[in-house]
C-alpha cells in the first residue's frame, strides 16, 4: 500500500498539546449524549409502554429501531466520504441541533403504525450524523502512539452515557408517561451537544487545508481501494457487526425480558445501565492495552464474555445472576467501537480513514438492525425469549473467533500495511 510523508501525518507532530486533549475530552462528552447514549441505550426501555399503549406487538414496536439502525447503517459510508472532503466539525454542530428535534418528534405521532414508523426514517436519517462516526474521525488527526488511549476517553463518555441515559430514563419513567420522560430526555441531549459542539469539535488544521485543496495524495496511507482489497478488513469489521447485533438485542430487549419476570422499569432499568456502567471498565481496559498489545487478544478475552452474560439469563433467574450477566455483556459492549478506528488508523493511516471508517461502521451498524428483530421474532413468534438467547449465544462465540482470525492475518501480512500493527 502506498503512503507518503507529509507533516500531516507525521507522528511527532501528534498525541501532545491542549487542543489534542481538548478534543479528546470534548469528544468523551459529546458522545455521552450522542445517538447510542440517546436512542440506541434507552429506546429498549419504551417498548412496553409504547406496545400497551397502542395495541401493538414488541416485534412491532421494535422495528422502529431496526428501522433507524438500517439507516445508519446504510447513510454511514457516504458521512465517511463527507467527512474526508469537509471534516467533522459542520457535521458534529447538525447533529447536535438536529437530533435532540427529531428525537421529541417520537411523541406527538399518533397510534398510527405508519406514521410511527416515519419518525423512524426521520430519526434514522438524523441518526447518521449523530453516530460516533464524526467525533471518532477527530481523534485519529489528533493522536498516533496514544490513539488507543485517546480512542478509550471518548469512547468512556459513550459508555458513561448510555449508563447515565438508561438511569435517567427509567427514574423518570417511574414518575411520569412515557412521552414526558422522552421528550425531557431529548431536551437534555440537546443542552449539553450544541455547547460541547461548538467548542470542542475541531479538525486538525493542516488536514482541513490539505483536503480542501484537493490534496489529498499528500495524505499517508492507503487508498480506499487498497484497505478494502486487505483481507483484514473483512474479517475484523464482521467480528465487530457481531459484538453490535448481540448488544443491540439485549439493551432493545433486556427490560422487556425482566419486567416479564416480574421486576419494576425502574430496577429493570437500573440492569439496562449496568450494561454501560460495566463498559466503562471493558473501554479502560481497552484503552489501556490497545497501545501496548493491540486487538487480537483483548478481542478474544472479552468478546466471549456476550456469550456468558446470555447464557447466565437462560439458566437462571436470581438477580445474582442477571447483574452478573449485565456485567459480562457490558465488558464486551464497546470494546469493538474502540478497536474499529484504532485498527483503521494503524493498518491504514489518514488518507482514507473517514470514508474507511463510515463503511466499516455501516456493516458494524447492521448488528443494530438485526439483534433487535432476532429476538422479537423469538419472543413473538416463538413465544419465549430463549431460542433468540441460545443465537446470541453462538454468534458471541463466532465473533472471537473471527478476531483471533484477523489477528493472524495481521501478524501474516504486517509488511503490506501502511505502518506495522500488533495483533
Amino acid at each position: 500500500m502506498s503512503t507518503k510523508p507529509n507533516p500531516a501525518g507525521a507522528d511527532a507532530t501528534l498525541d501532545r498539546g491542549r487542543a489534542a486533549w481538548t478534543v479528546a475530552i470534548g469528544s468523551a462528552i459529546g458522545l455521552a449524549v450522542a445517538f447510542g447514549p440517546a436512542f440506541i441505550a434507552s429506546f429498549g426501555l419504551y417498548v412496553k409502554p409504547i406496545a400497551a399503549e397502542y395495541g401493538w406487538t414488541r416485534g412491532e414496536v421494535s422495528s422502529l429501531y431496526a428501522i433507524v439502525a438500517l439507516m445508519g447503517a446504510l447513510g454511514t459510508p457516504f458521512l465517511g466520504f463527507f467527512l474526508d472532503r469537509r471534516g467533522s466539525r459542520g457535521v458534529i454542530i447538525a447533529s447536535s441541533i438536529l437530533l435532540p428535534v427529531t428525537l421529541a418528534l417520537l411523541v406527538v405521532v399518533p397510534g398510527d403504525f405508519g406514521l410511527f414508523l416515519a419518525c423512524g426514517f426521520l430519526i434514522g436519517l438524523v441518526s447518521i450524523i449523530a453516530s460516533p462516526t464524526a467525533y471518532v474521525s477527530l481523534l485519529p488527526q489528533w493522536f498516533s502512539r496514544r490513539l488507543g488511549l485517546a480512542v478509550a476517553i471518548g469512547m468512556f463518555g459513550s459508555g458513561f452515557g448510555q449508563f447515565a441515559m438508561a438511569h435517567a430514563h427509567g427514574e423518570l419513567l417511574t414518575h411520569y408517561d412515557w412521552r414526558t420522560a422522552w421528550v425531557a430526555m431529548a431536551m437534555v441531549v440537546g443542552a449539553i451537544g450544541l455547547p460541547v459542539a461548538l467548542i470542542a469539535a475541531r479538525d486538525r488544521p493542516e488536514l482541513r487545508a490539505l483536503r480542501h485543496s484537493g490534496n489529498e495524495s499528500a495524505i499517508e496511507g492507503a487508498t480506499l481501494a487498497e484497505a478494502l482489497r486487505s483481507p483484514i478488513f473483512w474479517t475484523a469489521t464482521p467480528s465487530f457487526f457481531l459484538v453490535m447485533l448481540v448488544t443491540a438485542a439485549m439493551l432493545t430487549h433486556l427490560a422487556p425480558m425482566l419486567t416479564d419476570r416480574g421486576w419494576p422499569i425502574d430496577r429493570a432499568a437500573g440492569v439496562v445501565a449496568m450494561i454501560g456502567l460495566v463498559s466503562l471498565a471493558g473501554r479502560a481496559i481497552s484503552g489501556a492495552l490497545l497501545d501496548r498489545f493491540g486487538f487480537g487478544i483483548l478481542g478474544a478475552i472479552l468478546f466471549p464474555l456476550q456469550a456468558v452474560g446470555c447464557a447466565l439469563l437462560l439458566t437462571s433467574d436470581s438477580p445474582a445472576a442477571i447483574y452478573a450477566a449485565a456485567g459480562f455483556i457490558g465488558l464486551a459492549y464497546g470494546v469493538e467501537a474502540d478497536m474499529l478506528p484504532w485498527l483503521l488508523r494503524r493498518r491504514f493511516g489518514l488518507r482514507s480513514f473517514g470514508r474507511l471508517y463510515g463503511i466499516a461502521f455501516g456493516i458494524v451498524q447492521l448488528g443494530s438492525v438485526l439483534g433487535p428483530l432476532a429476538l422479537g421474532f423469538s419472543f413473538d413468534r416463538l413465544d419465549s425469549y430463549a431460542p433468540g438467547l441460545w443465537l446470541l449465544v453462538g454468534l458471541s462465540l463466532a465473533s472471537a473467533l473471527l478476531i483471533m482470525a484477523a489477528a493472524r492475518q495481521a501478524r501474516g501480512d504486517a509488511g503490506s500495511a501502511v505502518r506495522p500493527v500488533q495483533p
